[in-house]
């Protein structure tokens, strides 16, 4: 299995926000947080496909979410809605800044056969 290093970029979903506040099922919002979205260069450079698991690494925590081709975005970055699933990749150091780092993590992805936990 490869395993490359990306920029992941966090974001707010309009899909994911009316899937949690507008009635639909839990198992809805789920779906939609928990993904990745990478550069078409980035997901032949990790052999998967959309769909398939990968798993994120920061020096805060790892996730496994599903991966998704996005054509807009530049190799070496991703994108993640904001979510419990990325919130698990946010570090946090109160001496350097007041807010968690959402906006650029650093983190190494790779294909992996372990499923995506539930929230």
């Amino acid at each position: 299995m490869s395993e490359i290093t990306l920029v992941v970029v966090t974001y707010r979903d309009v899909f994911q926000w009316a899937a949690k506040h507008q009635g639909e099922s839990a198992d809805d919002f789920e779906e939609r947080s928990a993904i990745v979205k990478l550069s078409p260069e980035d997901m032949r450079a990790l052999g998967t496909t959309s769909g398939r698991a990968v798993k994120l690494r920061s020096r805060a925590g790892e996730v496994v979410v599903r991966a998704e081709v996005d054509t807009g975005c530049r190799s070496g970055f991703a994108f993640m809605p904001v979510s419990p699933y990325a919130s698990r990749l946010v570090s946090y150091d109160a001496a350097r800044c007041s807010l968690p780092n959402f906006k650029r993590l650093e983190a190494t992805v790779e294909p992996t056969a372990e499923p995506i936990p539930p929230l």
